[in-house]
């Protein structure tokens, strides 16, 4: 049995979480994005820097996933409201990545349910979040978990390549933690 620990980190560690929101972000979209766009894309949003500016705000919530002592994946919850309905009440699950090498081995829901247990501590009665329209491994895995379409979400910009999203949600109030 693998043993899975998920610990909620501060910017100490930024530079690590840097460089796994890089390594997930480069095997979640190999096949979808020139490298050009993926690496213009990390170098704008995946550095310390902004993994400390995240780390440092009072509505974040961001957490490490080991399986083994190894790291796995990552959340970073926001504590924000939707811009679409819900709205208040709600909080952004802004990213939630596994390594590839960790995919089917059921980590990925482990950091989901961790994520909304952090977000019904706070209070909070909904998850929503935005997935690129094309990524269907992603709302494939937000749909077995109970979310559905909001609406449009922001057009996703990785390097040229410009994206539609849809923003999803699920409610959360039942959640036991």
């Amino acid at each position: 049995m693998t043993e899975v620990l998920i610990e909620q980190i501060g910017t100490a560690r930024a530079g690590e979480l840097a460089e796994l929101q890089a390594a997930t972000f480069r095997e979640a979209y190999a096949d979808v994005h020139a490298q050009e766009n993926i690496e213009a894309y990390i170098r704008a949003n995946y550095t310390p820097a902004i993994a400390e500016v995240d780390l440092l705000a009072d509505e974040t919530v961001c957490c490490l996933g080991l399986a083994d002592s190894a790291v796995f994946g990552y959340y970073l919850v926001k504590h924000v409201a939707c811009p679409l309905r819900p709205g208040s009440g709600s909080s952004e699950l802004k990213q939630i990545y596994v390594l590839k090498a960790a995919y089917g081995r059921g980590l990925g829901r482990a950091l989901y349910e961790h994520a909304v247990a952090a977000i019904a501590a706070a209070g909070r009665k909904w998850v929503w979040l935005c997935v690129s329209d094309i990524n269907y491994r992603a709302q494939a895995f937000y749909r077995k978990l109970g979310f559905s379409t909001l609406g449009a979400g922001p057009v996703l910009k990785v390097g040229s390549d410009r994206l539609e999203s849809s923003i999803l949600a699920c409610d959360v109030s039942g959640h036991q933690s």
